[in-house]
């Protein structure tokens, strides 16, 4: 009698778990989906724009292949599901979205721009270096939970979504860093040369009131 009872407890656990596996068809599975970046590095966005994945010396183009539970291609969701973000970032709306729906593979890509700031920089204990992007499908994570190996910094240093004075306070803090033997925060070294100098106030300048959400 205790071995039937196994017996039927075990088949009743497998005809669950085909219903679970059979609700979750056709939805974004965090550990089967991947995605990753053709080079890891850092880019600028802003809430105006700022530079798009694949501008600059680095092709940062990030690839996603999103699965269900059971491995199957997810092809029906559009572009505007799939998104990336980062918990310290201040978006606009919208802000981010993949190049195009998903194809028969399940597959897409990011090349475009992310609309958004930075919620602070180091002086509220942010390291833009850091920032790594984790990117979503339908409001789910993928990848494994795992982000892709682009990070961001942004010209709007207190995440208000405009390129203000308050910004430029931020910046000038930091200004000539090295110089003055002073540990530099990654947040205002836009250029990425391990300093923050007049190359990146220029880049800094080209924001400075005319950044604000589309």
């Amino acid at each position: 009698m205790a071995k039937r009872n196994s017996i039927t407890f075990a088949l009743a656990a497998l005809f669950v778990l085909g219903l679970a596996a059979g609700a979750l068809a056709g939805i974004p599975d965090t550990n089967n989906s991947t995605a990753y970046a053709d080079n890891c590095g850092r880019f600028t966005i802003a809430p105006c724009g700022g530079e798009t994945l694949i501008e600059g010396a680095n092709d940062y183009t990030i690839h996603v292949t999103v699965l269900d539970i059971n491995g199957n291609p997810v092809t029906t969701l559009a572009a505007t599901d799939l998104y990336l973000y980062h918990d310290e970032l201040a978006t606009c709306t919208p802000y981010s979205q993949a190049d195009a729906g998903t194809d028969g593979a399940g597959q897409t890509q990011f090349t475009g721009t992310i609309y958004a700031g930075v919620s602070g920089d180091l002086a509220e204990g942010i390291v833009c270096d850091d920032l790594d992007l984790y990117v979503y499908a339908q409001g789910i994570i993928l990848n494994g939970a795992n982000p892709v190996c682009v990070a961001v910094d942004s010209p709007d240093l207190n995440g208000d979504m405009q390129v203000t004075v308050a910004d430029f306070g931020k910046f000038a803090a930091d200004y000539n860093c090295v110089s003055a033997g002073v540990p530099c925060d990654s947040c205002h070294d836009f250029n990425e040369d391990g300093e923050t100098s007049v190359a990146d106030f220029g880049i800094f300048a080209s924001y400075y009131n005319v950044c604000s959400c589309p």
